[in-house]
């Protein structure tokens, strides 16, 4: 093995700040992507797995890995053709059948979890190998090209996106794989269990497929060397890539210190002032989103007085973002676009259509006192000295759950208290925050969330299900429309919110996404307050990442994607 263990400086080795860092040490990591601790099926697992395509979930597009071709060959048939040039790290070639048997065995596995008469998946209904080039994926309904691909590429019950894992030839898993599908429900218990408990196989021990085998793994290090037979290995000049384990998970100190030339996340950083000089960020249409919940009462025992839209509506007319804007601390960023459900990234840098639809959309946050008081009088309140007044004649307050830390917040409460609405915030524990979210005992909270991708934002698993748990949204509503006229001159349309995400996705019609943004912009279920951007770095002095850019910014682990690619590469440049 070339190279040492240590962090020293090297033109021969590209190293990386391990994002498990104060996690699982690199000796108890292992590539099962069904179990759940101590799992090395990411960090680093997708390094040396490949995938049998890349989606870039920021812009929602498909890159060829494995997989050279994709087509629906019928309405409800997605067919995958696979290179011949692909071979695991012991020599063995690649087939449709390893990647087949990984989705077979996730299949069984959430066939088991399902309720009586439940899809075991909400699109895939089965897998099957036609020959060792081609895979057929069958979905229960018809889907686009994009986002049938999309789906079956993603974590079905595991870490399955991160590579093809299983090959259809290792005895363990061929034994698992028979397990899971010729057991009956009482035995399927007991094989779970040793599934999903088993380190099988150690990191140490796994045998990958991607541009890089592992070489040792260390206490604090794991080294990973080129495999030569790998399709993409020519365009690599250098021979070892490494992965750094730390004591904390910020790695702007080693990456200032020159120990490590990369790292996925945790950037931008405040103080620039230590950075590398040639330092370059990656992963730029990643990030986080703090909002705030509003509790819209639907089917909830609880009294609120934001069940009205139209009150909701004015409570964000009322927040004034600029005051906002003087009390950013560290790389926050306002959200500065009327609630739409859309990357601020996406919005700020124009890479989608949907940042022209918004300039129609109704901007809140303007401190518009006179457009909330033509809300509130719609619904019956009455203001009486300063202060506001509920229609049965109670003082209009509102109560706020946690949050007592967050400055918008903060903000949002003077600008009631002044407007003449009365404000009660009381922070609670974890467990007491989590028991009245679901039961809907708030009017508002403080939420935040992943914004990774335009259609990742509205996952049918997160807002017809996780936001609606918490924000108590009515599914079945009325939008005014045409869209942009809050007032519906041309009346309202009638919408399930679920069944709209679910013909964006079988469609992929932009309508049914425009029409969602706009309900999220009338209904206000919660209102994007600010965001915070979750990008990567390099050290561009001495490397040079070449690859799509929606590669580069638009995936989560990037840093292990472009080595693995047709037309790209890390290049040391130093």
């Amino acid at each position: 093995m070339a190279g040492c263990l240590g962090g020293s400086s090297s033109t021969d080795r590209f190293r990386v700040f391990d994002a498990e860092t104060s996690g699982t040490l690199p000796s108890q990591r292992h590539c099962n992507p069904w179990n759940p601790t101590q799992r090395g099926t990411w960090h680093p697992g997708a390094l040396i797995y490949d995938r049998p395509v890349v989606y870039s979930p920021s812009r929602d597009e498909v890159y060829p890995l494995i997989a050279t071709d994709w087509e629906m060959v019928d309405d409800t048939t997605l067919e995958f053709a696979f290179s011949d040039e692909w071979t695991w790290h012991d020599g063995d070639q690649v087939v449709a059948d390893d990647w087949v048997m990984q989705l077979q065995m996730a299949l069984e596995i959430l066939d088991y979890q399902a309720e009586d008469g439940e899809r075991p998946h909400q699109f895939i209904e089965s897998a099957e190998a036609v020959d060792e080039r081609t895979a057929q994926v069958t979905f229960h309904d018809p889907l686009s090209t994009k986002v049938a691909v999309q789906n079956v590429v993603a974590d079905l019950v595991g870490d399955e996106s991160r590579g093809i894992f299983t090959k259809h030839t290792d005895d363990q898993w061929i034994d698992w794989h028979e397990q899971l599908r010729n057991s009956d429900d009482g035995e399927m218990e007991g094989v779970l269990e040793e599934m999903t408990t088993t380190s099988y196989p150690s990191l140490e021990d796994a045998v990958g497929n991607g541009p890089f085998q592992v070489a040792d793994i260390g206490d604090n290090v794991m080294i990973f060397e080129r495999y030569d037979d790998h399709p993409n290995a020519g365009e690599l000049n250098f021979s070892e890539y490494s992965v750094h384990l730390y004591n904390n998970n910020n790695p702007a100190q080693p990456y200032s210190n020159g120990e490590i030339d990369a790292a996925h996340t945790q950037f931008p950083v405040k103080n620039k002032q230590q950075l590398p000089e040639e330092h370059t960020l990656i992963k730029e249409g990643f990030s986080t989103n703090k909002l705030f919940t509003f509790n819209c009462g639907y089917d909830v025992s609880y009294d609120t007085p934001l069940e009205s839209a139209n009150v909701r509506k004015a409570i964000c007319h009322v927040f004034d973002r600029q005051q906002v804007v003087q009390l950013l601390e560290g790389v926050n960023r306002m959200f500065e676009w009327p609630p739409c459900r859309v990357p601020g990234n996406v919005l700020d840098n124009g890479s989608h259509d949907a940042a022209d639809w918004v300039e129609d959309f109704t901007l809140y946050g303007q401190n518009d006192t006179d457009r909330a008081t033509e809300l509130l009088e719609e619904e019956g309140f009455q203001r009486d000295d300063g202060e506001w007044f509920t229609p049965d004649g109670d003082r209009f307050e509102v109560d706020i759950m946690n949050g007592t830390k967050r400055k918008d917040i903060g903000v949002l409460k003077e600008n009631l208290e002044n407007f003449g609405i009365g404000t009660n915030q009381e922070q609670v524990d974890d467990a007491t925050f989590d028991e009245r979210r679901q039961a809907g005992e708030y009017d508002i909270m403080p939420d935040g969330s992943s914004a990774n991708g335009i259609r990742a934002l509205w996952a049918l698993d997160l807002v017809p299900t996780w936001v609606q748990s918490i924000s108590h949204f009515d599914p079945d509503t009325e939008i005014p429309m045409p869209i942009g006229d809050p007032d519906g001159a041309d009346g309202t349309k009638s919408i399930n919110v679920e069944e709209h995400i679910r013909q964006w996705q079988v469609t992929g019609d932009d309508q049914y996404h425009q029409e969602l943004m706009w309900w999220w912009n009338q209904t206000v279920p919660q209102m994007e307050a600010m965001f915070q951007p979750d990008a990567g770095a390099y050290n561009a002095a001495n490397w040079t990442l070449d690859a799509p850019e929606g590669v580069i910014d638009g995936t989560e682990d990037a840093l292990y994607l472009i080595p693995k690619m047709e037309g790209a590469t890390i290049e040391y440049n130093g």
